[in-house]
């Protein structure tokens, strides 16, 4: 027997058999899952009303709240296909964003509608604008979300995608250089991917999961497939503050999330972290760059849950490894687990994933040997976009080419040593950025830091290094320097440091080094003799 794989099974399975269990929390607001289902079918029949054409995309500004899962399985369920937007994009983002995928209907919370007044007349496919939590109070505005949501029936909506590989939702990279992409993720996608989730990290029912990282963004996202699939329990976290984070896991008794690195050491750095209640905590999945050994061991110690690694990209709706410690190395000492745990992972069920060289033969398992990964499964990507040819250059003898550069240990764990595109080569010695990030990142003053590659006259380039210290905190360059030279080779240790109050990033959290390379790559910095 065939039946579609999509998501549309996911939440029919909640509702069948948790109800009346609470599905989401939203500050106030709190909705079973039959109540989530009530609202889902709501929002199909304002997609149908709205006149929206077959496969056509409706687009979303908003932060953390109850309509993105409202959207996401309203639309697996029309026949539609969500676009989600970061929130921190500028006005000629979204407009490039919303005319190259023909967006058709733009969802936006009334914080955002000043950007929608700049943006609405450029963005030529936009028709209806859906003001969330506000009033539709601008001719311009066709409907408020409560108010068009109310109108419509809750009558269910029998559907299945008539080809499961068919486009489900719309992601645009983030990309650090030149127009972002748009990643064409299907019904497949998606339900593989969260199939290969609950296993992974073991979700169950029991699972409180909590939305902290940005729902338009996939390294939440699919938790909200996965942890609905075995009928678990939704927080939505709408902005990011650390203080909050504590006191919702804390009141809601959270037992998982994820957070970038960047969001973890503003939580660890907030000043009354020992008051708080983290016991219901079991573990937070860490993903979007890289975290080192020291400040995962720091994380587990004072929120006392388990760290677990997680790599992926939209192209692969995402997840690809996760960072388990197999049983055979439980007896393995403490040292050598944490080692095993900071690794990027091993390959979850359901991925094919190799690390090969130039030649596309795999690299021995040595741990130091570095390739490229690819990979191949359910869950990757059907296309960019409009755009075949990038799409060809990604997706080659069946496997998709990541970019990121790793190397595999003796037991198949593989470590993410850059991309290839922020590889330093320094008198021909190819220098990982990230290296030198983790040494960085385990002196104790220091909060945030980034190594870029700088122009020089003898070596072609050499790394700079860009570090925001914590609050009150004071250290000159020589010490820093010190402990950069007792800790890497001399090739190695950055020659030029720059501190600076913050480091500029994505609305996930990740750090843009393509912005720092444009800021920071030719000014003045210090130079460390």
């Amino acid at each position: 027997m065939l039946v579609p794989m999509s998501p549309v099974r996911i939440l029919r399975r909640a509702v069948k058999l948790y109800p009346n269990k609470t599905a989401i929390v939203d500050g106030g607001l709190n909705f079973t899952y039959l109540e989530l289902q009530d609202r889902v079918n709501r929002v199909t029949h304002i997609i149908t009303r709205l006149g929206v054409s077959e496969r056509g995309r409706v687009a979303m500004l908003d932060y953390n709240t109850h309509r993105y899962m409202e959207m996401y399985f309203g639309l697996a369920q029309s026949g539609r296909a969500l676009l989600p937007l970061n929130t921190r994009l500028s006005a000629d983002e979204y407009i490039y964003i919303l005319n190259d995928a023909e967006a058709e209907v733009l969802v936006f919370h009334a914080d955002y509608k000043p950007m929608v007044e700049k943006i609405r007349q450029a963005a030529k496919t936009v028709k209806t604008f859906i003001i969330c939590d506000g009033q539709a109070d601008e001719p311009w505005i066709s409907h408020s979300y409560e108010d068009i949501l109310s109108e419509m029936s809750n009558d269910t909506v029998s559907y299945e995608p008539p080809d499961e590989n068919d486009m489900l939702n719309l992601y645009y990279t983030s990309g650090t250089t030149g127009r972002p992409k748009g990643v064409v993720l299907t019904h497949r996608n998606i339900y593989a991917n969260a199939l290969t989730t609950i296993i992974s990290f073991k979700l169950e029912d029991a699972t409180v999961w909590y939305h902290i990282a940005p729902l338009f963004h996939l390294a939440d996202a699919f938790f909200a497939w996965s942890v609905t699939f075995q009928g678990g329990k939704h927080i939505m976290q709408r902005q990011f503050n650390p203080k909050a984070v504590l006191e919702t896991i804390q009141k809601e008794r959270i037992t998982s999330c994820m957070m970038v690195p960047t969001m973890i050491n503003f939580v660890l750095n907030e000043p009354d972290l020992g008051k708080y209640d983290l016991s219901s905590l079991k573990w937070i999945m860490v993903g979007g760059a890289p975290m080192s050994p020291a400040n995962a061991q720091r994380m587990m110690k004072y929120l006392g849950c388990k760290y677990i690694s997680g790599y992926g990209l939209t192209e692969t709706c995402p997840l690809l490894t996760v960072g388990n410690i197999k049983d055979t190395l439980e007896r393995e000492p403490e040292e050598a687990k944490i080692n095993y745990l900071t690794r990027t992972g091993l390959e979850v069920i359901g991925v094919d994933l190799k690390v090969v060289d130039v030649t596309g033969n795999d690299v021995p398992w040595d741990g130091k040997t570095v390739g490229e990964i690819i990979a191949r499964g359910d869950n990757v990507m059907k296309t960019y976009w409009k755009l075949p040819t990038e799409t060809e250059n990604a997706i080659r003898d069946g496997y998709f080419h990541t970019g990121d550069l790793a190397n595999v240990d003796s037991e198949g764990y593989i470590l993410i040593v850059d991309r290839a595109k922020d590889i330093i080569i320094s008198g021909g010695e190819n220098i990982a950025s990230v290296e030198i990030e983790n040494v960085v990142y385990s002196h104790p003053d220091v909060l945030e830091c980034a190594v870029i590659s700088f122009p020089d006259d003898k070596w072609g380039e050499v790394p700079k290094l860009l570090v925001v210290l914590k609050a009150g905190k004071e250290l000159g360059t020589q010490d820093l320097t010190k402990y950069c030279k007792d800790r890497l080779a001399q090739f190695k240790v950055p020659r030029h440091i720059e501190f600076v109050s913050e480091l500029p990033k994505t609305g996930s959290g990740k750090i843009l080094k393509g912005e720092l390379r444009k800021i920071y790559g030719g000014n003045d910095s210090i130079e460390v003799p």
